[in-house]
């Protein structure tokens, strides 16, 4: 188990990578800071969010109070409460990989399939494993597993309460990170979303980089970018775009490749490179090439 605990810690500081740690700068509409509350209502926060045992307060308190402050105001608030959460991760990680724990949740989720708190609370019985989980929901964090481990990760569908209430980048980064979050593209090195979901997400990236330019969460959305092509282009080690034996695309690949340039009257890198590929796919009877393995590489790399 120490090989498959070690690289889920890996795994869990990969996830909070996204969403680095720099100051705020934020694109978008941003109201004047005129809220009489305001003042009073960010250094209550700041009391909670940067003490690492108050950060389950740090995050009742934001949701109870953002409309409190302006936008810009809460557009801070809520990207220190990610940053704080992530910095947390490791720790409470750690909480979560005794084998005792590990036995008590994969024998409730064997019963019910379910993750979920309140099915795994109803569950164990066992007050100090109880009051690990319990520590995990109020702080923020949602379960998942992977080669037969359980460990936590960002729950971002909690931070979709804040969108009305920040700047239109940062709900945008909300939604990007959400939709990851509640269905990983990846898992166990297999792509276990549809190749016409990835592109769509990989569009997605692509749209915010080239929207918000300016935003706080610009570079690490732009670090994804590179991740999210090279897999759209490669797929993963578990699930390759093209045929291990033949050496022929996958029918479903090129399907989606095909069907995002006809959906799409946008203009963008990535829709540029799909229609180049499929231009050279086209002229070696779909099969890889090294003139396509040069483009693709050129591709990837530059």
């Amino acid at each position: 188990m120490g090989w498959k605990k070690a690289g889920l810690i890996s795994f869990t500081i990969a996830l909070g990578s996204m969403g680095g740690f720099g100051s705020i700068h934020t694109t978008g509409t941003v109201s004047a800071a005129t809220a009489k509350d305001s003042p009073s209502a960010y250094n209550q926060f700041q009391q909670y969010v940067q003490n690492p045992t108050s950060l389950a307060n740090a995050r009742n308190y934001l949701i109870n109070h953002i409309k409190e402050v302006d936008n810009w105001t809460a557009t801070q608030m809520t990207l220190q409460l990610e940053n704080a959460q992530k910095a947390y991760l490791p720790v409470y990680s750690e909480k979560v990989f005794p084998e005792n724990v590990q036995k008590a949740i994969n024998s409730a989720y064997s019963k019910s399939k379910s993750l979920t708190y309140t099915t795994l609370l109803n569950t164990i019985k066992d007050s100090k494993i109880r009051s690990v989980l319990m520590e995990g929901r109020d702080k923020g964090y949602k379960l998942e597993t992977s080669e037969g481990m359980y460990y936590p990760v960002m729950h971002y569908e909690g931070f979709k309460t804040f969108k009305p209430n920040v700047t239109k980048d940062i709900a945008a980064y909300i939604d990007i990170m959400t939709t990851e979050s509640n269905q990983p593209s990846v898992s166990d090195a297999a792509i276990v979303i549809s190749w016409t979901e990835l592109t769509r997400r990989a569009l997605a990236i692509e749209d915010f980089v080239t929207s918000y330019p300016a935003s706080n969460r610009s570079a690490v959305i732009q670090k994804e970018l590179l991740f999210v092509t090279s897999r759209l282009l490669y797929g993963t080690s578990n699930t390759p775009a093209y045929d291990y034996d033949e050496q022929v695309i996958k029918p479903e690949v090129k399907k989606a490749y095909e069907n995002a340039l006809k959906d799409s009257k946008a203009d963008t890198r990535i829709l540029s490179i799909l229609e180049k590929l499929l231009q050279l796919l086209n002229s070696t009877n779909n099969k890889l090439t090294p003139v396509i393995e040069k483009f693709l590489d050129e591709t990837v790399n530059s």
